[in-house]
């Protein structure tokens, strides 16, 4: 249940507000963009989601290249045509783009969670199984409920000052995607990372919920000054109807303002303390020690590793550096065989969880298949022989990787 209680929350809580506040700014414009923007994002995910489920076509880290690059080419013509509005088409235009970017990015893992459900489970009918549904569909409701309420708030505060918010969510959201960009960027090996980025995607990692804390500091903002506005207003009208009108209207902002507020300790608890009870057993398990034999090998029986769990090992280098590193069996006759650490998140790590292989760091679930290959947060490859019904480690491309866990 808090899997995907922490999972949607993570997911959706920043989308929909962005899509509540680039609706709310663009107001003039017909639904029908909104719609149309929301149902183009929605094929757009549908069609990833059927290539993922069903083919080996679809890779996310191509797919969110595609959306985000295609948001930091609109950002900046949306932050211009937000401050001075002179093209109705030109605002509806973006507007359908952005809309549908922002469905796009968000959608697939709302679709494809499901299905995960019931992964490891003999039967379906089961209380964890039922519970994974009501921790995907309450967060999924929450963070639903926050964005229609964001967006009925902005009704009540100046067409400037909701540029204004706007402008600021549309320009952190930027800068979020600009970091997944750069991730990707360096994952997949097109560029070449400089230390200033590998630093930074990993300050990022580190702090996972840096931007859904700014975004939900942004609808806490709102809220408090709805509802302060709403115990200032003046009760004045030209007859007792209008009064009765506006004392309505004031209870709504309240109201409006309360449920956001409630909205948001929720999802502060979610990302905070549902997310350390859900995380706090997880810790690597002590690293097996290994030494050379009088080979100078380091020699593992294969019927220590053949039961399918991850199992960790330590070799002690020249200069005192603990080099760990995992050993899975994946198949009859295959092994996945790296180093406890990745290109991105260093040596934070992995653990099992179930039938999965998780980086302790950033919760990415290693497809146990292409562990042993290197790319994404998969473990560094390290080179291994079979013989004689033995794993066989030459100690020095453990020496080469020493570095790793400086």
């Amino acid at each position: 249940m808090l899997q995907y209680l922490i999972n949607i929350t993570d997911n959706t809580f920043v989308p929909v507000i962005m899509f509540a506040l680039v609706s709310a700014a663009f107001v003039q414009s017909s639904k029908k963009y909104l719609v149309t923007g929301c149902v183009l994002g929605m094929i757009a995910a549908l069609v990833y989601a059927i290539l993922k489920r069903n083919t080996g076509f679809a890779v996310r880290e191509f797919y969110d290249l595609g959306v985000i690059i295609g948001w930091c080419i609109i950002a900046i013509p949306l932050l211009i045509c937000l401050s001075f509005k002179k093209s109705l088409f030109l605002n509806s235009l973006l507007l359908v783009i952005a809309t549908g970017l922002i469905t796009a990015q968000c959608l697939p893992n709302i679709l494809l969670y499901p299905f995960e459900f019931d992964v490891g489970m003999e039967s379906i009918f089961n209380n964890d199984y039922l519970f994974k549904w009501v921790g995907y569909g309450f967060a999924l409701v929450v963070c639903v409920l926050i964005g229609l309420f964001v967006y009925r708030l902005c009704a009540r505060f100046s067409t400037r000052f909701v540029t204004a918010i706007t402008t600021l969510a549309i320009i952190i959201f930027t800068a979020q995607n600009a970091v997944n960009l750069l991730q990707i960027l360096i994952v997949r090996r097109f560029i070449s990372p400089q230390k200033w980025m590998m630093e930074l995607v990993i300050f990022i990692l580190a702090h996972v919920n840096l931007f859904t804390f700014i975004f939900m500091a942004l609808v806490l903002l709102l809220s408090i000054l709805l509802y302060t506005k709403s115990k200032t207003t003046s009760l004045v009208g030209s007859n007792p109807a209008q009064v009765r009108k506006l004392k309505a209207r004031l209870r709504g902002d309240r109201r409006t303002s309360l449920l956001l507020m409630a909205g948001i300790a929720i999802t502060a608890y979610t990302v905070t303390r549902a997310r350390y009870i859900f995380e706090k057993g997880v810790e690597l398990t002590p690293a097996e020690p290994v030494t050379p034999n009088a080979d100078g090998l380091i020699v593992i029986p294969l019927d220590r590793v053949n039961d399918g769990n991850l199992h960790r090992y330590g070799y002690q280098a020249t200069d005192g550096t603990l080099v760990r590193f995992i050993v899975i069996k994946k198949s009859e006759n295959a092994y996945g065989v790296g180093f406890d650490a990745c290109d991105i998140c260093g040596a934070s790590g992995y653990y099992q969880r179930g039938n999965q292989v998780v980086c302790i760091l950033c919760d990415v679930v290693m497809n146990i298949a292409t562990i042993g290959f290197s790319g994404g947060c998969n473990p560094v490859p390290l080179k291994y022989e079979i013989l004689n019904g033995n794993m066989i480690i030459r100690p020095a491309h453990l020496e080469a990787e020493k570095s790793r866990f400086k």
